[in-house]
């Protein structure tokens, strides 16, 4: 809808379109400007009520999607100096941010599954260097860090180690620092696997 209020009232280079496209191409880079763990999808027909699902749906795993301007934001990561940007942007494009690379890509393949023939992969960014669509399927058959910490966590806690920690010398300085790793996790609330129960001694005659 056109600006139809008087010249005077409105804003400073609001009729420059020159000059908001440079600002909002601040703002994108402003926003992607670490360049980590994204990963692009191209909307080949998501509905809207389809695009607030999804979003919906990743602000409960405090993962954030935002559909984009392909064109300004390919100029920002230009600008960013990210190598062969316009690889990443395929027509109307969604970009997914989160802190751990690997859920991204594992939400990303869930998406397209779900919403089939819809959204497409196109390509993502790790720590500024570019993923083509199949490095980030790849990536999505990797463990996320929750589940690595995890594991770790459960191997600090095996039989294993805590024999380890009546021993002296080496492995005891072993047992020790993964002791202070289960504590570190445990206080970030990384919880482990449940151990195995042990099997019940048959019954006696």
């Amino acid at each position: 809808m056109a600006d139809r209020r008087p010249k005077a009232e409105k804003p400073v280079g609001s009729g420059n379109p020159n000059r908001i496209n440079r600002l909002l191409t601040a703002r994108v880079k402003q926003d992607y400007a670490a360049l980590t763990n994204l990963v692009m999808l191209s909307n080949l027909g998501l509905s809207s009520e389809q695009t607030t699902e999804l979003r919906a749906d990743l602000n409960t795993k405090k993962i954030r999607m935002k559909v984009v301007r392909s064109r300004l934001t390919l100029n920002a990561f230009r600008e960013l100096g990210v190598a062969e940007a316009e690889k990443l942007f395929n027509g109307p494009t969604a970009i997914i941010d989160a802190e751990d690379p690997v859920l991204a890509a594992k939400l990303a393949v869930e998406f397209c599954k779900k919403f089939e023939k819809k959204l497409v992969i196109v390509g993502g960014l790790l720590e500024g260097k570019i993923l083509t669509s199949k490095q980030v399927q790849d990536l999505a058959k990797s463990k996320s860090k929750p589940e690595m910490l995890a594991e770790v966590v459960l191997l600090a806690k095996s039989p294993g180690a805590r024999v380890a920690g009546q021993l002296k010398g080496p492995g005891s300085r072993i047992a020790g620092a993964i002791k202070a790793l289960v504590e570190k996790l445990e206080k970030a609330g990384v919880a482990a696997p449940a151990e195995p129960a042990a099997p019940a001694e048959p019954a006696k005659a």
